[in-house]
């Protein structure tokens, strides 16, 4: 989640809302009407959004996912598998107004110990994984590209021509684009995701909520948005649409 350091810093937390967004009904009982804490929503809806999302892929082949505080790690034996499952994580928390990142990397991937040992007054947790799909999808993510985008590590690129992790048709066939010029890195990404595949309804709405965040957010990360919804643009012109007139705009031409 990008700048849930800087969210966390300027607001209170708030566990008892935390852990009452979990209980629906306790939630409606005592917050409905009452003003939320900006920290607690976009917490509670990526968890939210993330649980969604592997929820629905787990039904359909094996992961791991492992989540903690503002961050995930998925693991998959397909690149069409955990590529749906971040399009499909970018496309719910961009609709609710939570700006995320992910980074996408092929590579050795152990979980080795799942610990959590709780006492009266305090507890010891641990969460053991590593390999080389974890360093470098946090490479990727972290090379300096700007906005809410799937980046591809130079490690996938061999797959996209290997019809069992991107089939060359259907609805598991992935669509990338080439990142914009000037978006060169260190890292060597080259190669995000095509995740704007929305119905024309949620799109225009997703598209109010990414303007929404745009309009509140400080001048100093105004960049992010930008990106972000020059990325769209791009991805939209790689669908058959005209390119748009200007990024800052309520509304998506029809």
């Amino acid at each position: 989640m990008l700048g849930f350091a800087s969210l966390t810093e300027s607001h209170p937390l708030d566990v008892d809302r935390l852990r009452a967004h979990d209980r629906f009904i306790s939630y409606i009982d005592n917050y409905l009407g009452t003003p939320e804490n900006p920290l607690t929503d976009k917490f509670f809806r990526f968890h939210n959004g993330l649980k969604n999302a592997t929820s629905i892929a787990n039904m359909r082949h094996p992961l791991t996912a492992i989540s903690f505080s503002d961050s995930a790690f998925i693991a998959t034996t397909h690149l069409h598998e955990v590529v749906a499952i971040a399009a499909d994580l970018l496309r719910y928390v961009i609709s609710s107004g939570v700006p995320v990142r992910a980074g996408i990397a092929y590579g050795s991937f152990a979980t080795l110990r799942f610990k959590s040992d709780i006492t009266s007054d305090g507890g010891d947790h641990s969460v053991q994984f590593l390999g080389t799909a974890v360093v470098r999808a946090t490479v990727a993510e972290k090379c300096g590209i700007k906005g809410f985008r799937i980046l591809l590590h130079p490690s996938v690129a061999p797959l996209l021509n290997d019809p069992r992790h991107n089939p060359p048709s259907g609805k598991d066939s992935i669509r990338i684009l080439a990142c914009a010029d000037g978006e060169s890195n260190k890292a060597g990404v080259q190669h995000e995701v095509d995740y704007w595949d929305f119905p024309i309804t949620r799109e225009a709405s997703a598209w109010r909520s990414l303007q929404d965040m745009w309009d509140r957010t400080p001048l100093s990360e105004q960049n992010h948005y930008e990106a972000t919804a020059g990325a769209i643009d791009r991805m939209r012109i790689g669908r058959g649409r005209a390119p748009l007139d200007k990024l800052r705009r309520r509304t998506l031409p029809k």
